[in-house]
């Protein structure tokens, strides 16, 4: 693999519809990045690509990737598996975080009431890649897979290139500190929902590709 230029932040943003709304005390649950599939861009995220980053913690939540506007933190993540996608071969499945908005600052409760209204559907993670090449797809193209990144922070937006993220829960603060529970459970049912949401995304794709085309 190429090794990236680590000073250049990418953001990958995805398409998402907020579902399920609880005590709403600014802890957020949501799917913030799909990978295994060509996005927007042209490009592969690896499903574990996000490991690392993970394990060292500290992400931003930002409001529109502005950096210097944190409105929250990141809780926990972890990926949730799919399957393997028929057109890279390579496992594809969603980031699931845990997000809790600053509820002690103006923005950070007006960015949860946003998430929390649905005003705003989408989620998109900003990270430096740290490993990358282009490579050979299982269906005989090509995309430029991302095997190793450095996850900086991840931002509610309006409009993004990674498919299909989601708002899953809003919480309060309390129901949500037992966090392995949330991320680490991952169910048949989860899994199926996954792939079939990454399918449904993958049409949309394709729609839009042929719509601009």
């Amino acid at each position: 693999m190429v090794q990236a230029e680590q000073d250049t932040i990418v953001r990958k943003i995805s398409k998402a519809d907020a579902t399920t709304i609880d005590a709403a005390e600014g802890v957020v649950e949501a799917f913030v990045n799909t990978m295994g599939v060509v996005d927007h861009d042209g490009e592969v995220i690896d499903i574990k690509a996000f490991s690392d980053s993970i394990l060292k913690g500290g992400q931003t939540v930002a409001w529109f990737h502005d950096q210097s506007v944190p409105v929250g933190k990141v809780i926990d993540a972890a990926p949730v598996e799919g399957g393997v996608d028929e057109a890279t071969g390579m496992a594809m499945g969603q980031l699931k975080a845990v997000m809790q908005f600053n509820m002690n600052t103006q923005r950070g409760r007006e960015a949860f009431a946003d998430v929390q209204f649905g005003s705003v559907k989408e989620w998109s993670v900003g990270f430096r890649s740290l490993s990358d090449e282009i490579e050979m797809l299982a269906d005989g193209t090509k995309a430029r897979v991302i095997d190793a990144l450095d996850w900086v922070e991840v931002s509610p937006v309006l409009r993004g290139a990674s498919p299909n993220t989601q708002t899953i829960n809003s919480k309060s603060a309390s129901d949500a500190l037992d966090t392995e529970e949330v991320v680490d459970d991952a169910t048949d049912t989860e899994a199926e929902l996954v792939r079939e949401s990454i399918e449904i995304t993958k049409i949309q794709l394709t729609l839009e590709t042929q719509n601009n085309g």
